[in-house]
């Protein structure tokens, strides 16, 4: 089975610029760098990363990654996506550092996802054996907000009930949806308890509007805001803070050197996936749906990133 979201690449111009904005302000830490890559950790996440920055000429969403439950599930689903026609790529090992096998797809609205099970973990024991702290316990050496953990996607699809019979088909819920007339116009799909890993909204292109990481609630999210600030991002804090009638979050969007968009978020609920999903109308969800209360949106928050378009067609080596 899939698990959930475990992580997003993203094709940036500058990497010094990102990582400027990503370690030194935001507080994420860097684990490994090389010429053209950044991998970044939040404070509270086993696994090695979850942010991978490469340098491109183009700024873009790279690919986002999903873990799965065994080496064997891969396979699972590398046969249900031949079922359903969709191209599959499969790699005995990762293109990035401590990754195990992974399989490669270009979902039907053409956004670029990796399935994987096997992921280097951070490291807890002393050298005399036992726990010598978890990742956690390092706030010490802490800067910034921190991010906590990653938590979800937004995407853009041109046809959201299309796009939700792909996700419903490898074992996704939904939590909540925004029904439009005879057409869906939004809705929230998850593989964990929480509101959603993918979120997917109605736009003409296919493109990410922003992946979100988990903060030390409220407190944290107006932390975020006042950092930026300070230090010189202003401009960077897009829309917000607020909180979302759907999924009940608290939020503040900000955007990255690239204007790559990422959502500080704090406070959704968790309910069981065999539930039925929570319902909106469109005019509900333009009420209050978006927005429960804080600032109006802005024109800016319609923005998007474009999605790797080269995704199968990139040549791998291992």
């Amino acid at each position: 089975m899939i698990l959930r979201l475990g992580q997003v690449e993203l094709f940036v111009t500058n990497l010094d610029k990102s990582k400027e904005f990503y370690v030194d302000v935001l507080g994420f830490t860097e684990v490994e760098r090389t010429e053209t890559n950044l991998y970044l950790r939040a404070a509270d996440e086993f696994d090695k990363y979850s942010l991978i920055l490469t340098e491109k000429e183009t700024a873009a969403l790279g690919s986002f990654s999903l873990r799965v439950s065994s080496p064997e599930y891969l396979e699972v689903l590398q046969k249900k996506h031949e079922e359903m026609g969709i191209e599959t790529q499969y790699l005995p090992k990762g293109t990035h550092p401590g990754q195990g096998p992974v399989l490669r797809v270009a979902e039907p609205n053409g956004h670029p996802v990796e399935f994987y099970h096997s992921m280097e973990q951070i490291e807890v024991g002393g050298l005399d054996g036992g726990v010598d702290a978890l990742p956690m316990r390092k706030s010490h050496l802490q800067n910034g907000i921190p991010p906590i953990c990653i938590d979800h996607m937004n995407l853009r699809v041109k046809d959201v009930d299309k796009a939700l019979e792909y996700w419903q088909a490898i074992g996704f819920s939904i939590s909540e949806y925004v029904q439009d007339g005879e057409e869906t116009f939004a809705a929230w799909t998850r593989a964990k308890t929480s509101t959603h890993d993918v979120a997917l909204v109605k736009q003409e292109e296919a493109a990410l509007h922003h992946f979100a990481y988990i903060v030390d609630g409220v407190a944290g999210v107006i932390r975020t805001a006042d950092l930026l600030a300070d230090a010189g991002y202003r401009d960077n804090i897009d829309y917000g803070p607020g909180r979302h009638g759907a999924t009940n979050a608290f939020f503040l969007y900000i955007t990255d050197p690239d204007g790559h968009r990422l959502e500080i978020y704090s406070g959704d609920y968790n309910r069981d996936t065999d539930l039925p999903p929570i319902g909106w109308t469109k005019e509900q969800y333009d009420k209050k749906g978006r927005l429960w209360w804080g600032p109006s949106v802005p024109d800016s928050f319609f923005k998007t990133t474009p999605v790797n378009k080269e995704w199968l067609k990139t040549p791998v080596q291992n």
